[in-house]
C-alpha cells in the first residue's frame, strides 16, 4: 500500500509574545507605548535611541538635544575659555 502524499507534518507555530506589552499592577493594567497615527492597538517598538511603529513606519527619536540647547551650550563654553 502506497502513502498518502497529501499529509504534512504537523509544525507548531511559535506562541505569542503579547504578555510583554501589558504591566498589572493592583487593579489597573498599563499598556505600552502605543502609535499616535495607528491608534491604541499598535505598540511601538521601543530601541535605545528611538520608538518604531513598524506598520506606518512613525518614528520618535529619544535623547537627542534640540538645536537651541546646542548653541546655548557653546556660547557658554567659549565665554569661559576667555
Amino acid at each position: 500500500m502506497a502513502k498518502n502524499k497529501s499529509k504534512r507534518k504537523k509544525i507548531n507555530k511559535p506562541t505569542s509574545k503579547k504578555y510583554k506589552f501589558f504591566t498589572i499592577s493592583g487593579d489597573s493594567v498599563k499598556r505600552a507605548r502605543a502609535c499616535p497615527r495607528c491608534g491604541p492597538g499598535i505598540f511601538l517598538m521601543i530601541a535605545k535611541d528611538r520608538a518604531y511603529c513598524g506598520k506606518c513606519h512613525y518614528t520618535e527619536f529619544v535623547g537627542k538635544p534640540t538645536p537651541t540647547a546646542v548653541k546655548v551650550e557653546t556660547k557658554e563654553v567659549k565665554k569661559a575659555k576667555k
